[in-house]
């Protein structure tokens, strides 16, 4: 009975591990390319990149999966 009833909070918590585990490993990914490849991005797209880096760890301090789920989206495009 206690697993059934504490289901939804293992979700919850669940999705927002995964979430912050995609989320960190992204911002690694990201800093790791524009610190090899910076000199050949565009000055524009490389301060957008670091705009939504910052905008994600900032981000992934909070509890809030929707809006790391957000974040992580913005950077990937």
């Amino acid at each position: 009975k206690e697993a059934q009833a504490n289901a939804e909070a293992d979700k919850k918590r669940r999705a927002l591990v995964e979430a912050k585990n995609q989320a960190d490993g992204l911002i690694h990914s990201a800093e790791k390319n524009v610190k090899e490849h910076g000199e050949k991005i565009p000055a524009a797209d490389k301060e957008a990149i670091e705009r939504d880096i910052a905008a994600l760890k900032e981000a992934l301090s909070s509890d809030d999966v929707t809006r790391i789920e957000q974040q992580t989206q913005a950077l990937t495009q």
